[in-house]
């Protein structure tokens, strides 16, 4: 897989990487723009493999920056923003359900890569390409889940969590919740997603939370992006409730290519004991936990995730 690591993590103030709309060409119907960042090594021109990565809720392409910047040698990687996140156009006729979002992921890998890919996802985001995996085992080599969003009804304070989130998810209540998330100043919002997502809240700078809130303030001014968050939110919620045959744990028993599970000890939103009986489900996994480390690994600890990432693709070579 090359030699270790010659330069250090970009940081999460640094640019991210460049990106376009795509409207893949899916003979399902419509046309779904999405916005799609491209990761490549200018030190290994056009490796053999590929990468997509894909956020989670709240989040967008440019959480992959660090994590897909030292990957970028073993894999061009496609950072993906979700319908109506990011940069990304809304889902046409307001559809945030996780089959419509595992539909328009497979029709942009099947539009940007070559072949099978190495998903990566992490939260929501790993929910998302756990299902994909199973339903579109052709389009996948291997696949990573950062703190997967798996479904787990225990909301207790001391995992960050707040019995009233459950309010959030009343249809009746958007129109409510929404004007109020977009009041929240661009620099709050910032500091409470990093005490809530960081193991160790110290390691993000004064800059990378300036960088985040121009960020956070710019995609506030779209007229759809709260409504995302929650309606992405109360589609998730949907799947924890779904029938055996249809669930994540089925899904994940079909899920036969090398799989790596990556959990933090300090992850306040789906909580690390979670990650042994998660792994148990895939057919071929192995764990890697971080100790202090939070719900968002690929952005806190970009290095060790990376190494387990590339060991995991070792394994695909050939």
């Amino acid at each position: 897989m090359g030699p270790e690591f010659a330069v250090a993590a970009l940081p999460m103030s640094a640019l991210p990487w460049p990106g376009r709309l795509v409207v893949p060409g899916d003979p399902g119907g419509g046309e779904q723009a999405v916005f799609v960042r491209t990761s490549r090594s200018t030190e290994v021109p056009g490796p053999a493999d590929e990468a997509v990565y894909v956020h989670g809720l709240a989040g967008a392409s440019a959480n992959w920056t660090s994590l897909a910047g030292l990957l970028a040698p073993t894999a061009s990687g496609y950072a993906v923003d979700l319908p109506g996140c990011g940069r990304s156009d809304p889902p046409r006729q307001g559809d945030y359900s996780v089959k419509e979002q595992v539909r328009v992921l497979a029709a942009v890998i099947s539009e940007v890569a070559r072949g099978p890919v190495h998903l990566v996802g992490n939260s929501l985001g790993g929910y998302v390409c756990t299902m994909l995996s199973a339903r579109h085992p052709e389009l996948v080599r291997s696949l990573t889940l950062i703190s997967p969003a798996v479904p787990d009804f225990r909301l207790t304070r001391d995992r960050g969590a707040d019995a009233r989130l459950a309010a959030l998810l009343a249809p009746g209540l958007g129109r409510w919740v929404e004007p109020r998330m977009r009041a929240i100043p661009a620099d709050q919002r910032v500091r409470g997603m990093v005490a809530l997502c960081f193991g160790d809240p110290s390691v993000v700078t004064d800059e990378d939370s300036a960088s985040a809130a121009v960020e956070y303030a710019w995609r506030s001014e779209l007229p759809w992006s709260q409504r995302a968050v929650l309606e992405q939110l109360r589609e998730l919620m949907k799947g924890y409730l779904a029938p055996t045959y249809r669930s994540f744990w089925a899904a994940a028993a079909c899920v036969t290519v090398p799989t790596l599970v990556v959990w933090g000890t300090r992850d306040r939103l789906v909580d690390v004991r979670l990650a042994q009986r998660t792994a148990k489900v895939f057919p071929s996994s192995r764990v890697l936990v971080l100790a202090g480390v939070g719900h968002v690994a690929q952005m806190e600890a970009p290095g060790p995730v990376a190494r387990a990432v590339r060991a995991l693709w070792s394994e695909c070579e050939g």
